[in-house]
């Protein structure tokens, strides 16, 4: 697959996403875990994590750079099909993890935040019901982030072979 090139907005997009996702997972799970009141912290960011949300979900539909990335990530497109299906059958070969595994799982991150920000923001809004669902959320999104953390740092590590695909 071609390279993509995000425009600076976009960069700036995805960089808040990630940093606000980031902190959202990190400030949760001291709320939950270590008794720490960061509750106004974690709806300040909520918030701003929902613009950023917001504007990488339009930067996918309605950009034609985002439309393929849509393609890639939610594999969409027989190529990236192809190179997950091939990951599966042999995990940690010469393919960039970037193009199969690590793209299915950076689709489920990005619902997955959506839905629980979505949550959050109902919670916010005083539907306490939603608590366990926000929190149930929450913690898979953690997951995937350790996830979506390994494969990169996988794809990353020095090799002494380059993979496939990747220039030395």
């Amino acid at each position: 697959m071609a390279a993509e090139r995000r425009s600076w907005l976009a960069l700036i997009i995805l960089l808040g996403t990630v940093l606000t996702i980031t902190a959202q997972i990190a400030s949760g799970l001291l709320m939950a875990w270590a008794n720490v009141n960061f509750h106004a912290f974690h709806v300040a960011n909520g918030l701003a994590a929902a613009v950023f949300l917001a504007g990488e979900w339009l930067w996918l539909f309605f950009s034609p750079l985002g439309r393929a990335a849509a393609q890639r990530i939610f594999l969409l497109s027989a190529e990236s099909r192809h190179a997950f299906g091939r990951q599966v059958r042999a995990p940690l070969q010469q393919s960039p993890l970037r193009e199969g595994l690590g793209a299915l799982v950076e689709g489920i991150f990005l619902v997955l935040a959506s839905l629980t920000v979505l949550f959050g923001l109902l919670l916010w809004q005083g539907l306490s019901g939603l608590l366990p669902w926000h929190r149930a959320l929450a913690l898979l999104l953690a997951l995937l982030w350790f996830f979506h953390l390994a494969f990169t740092s996988l794809d990353h590590r020095p090799r002494k072979k380059p993979r496939k695909g990747n220039k030395p």
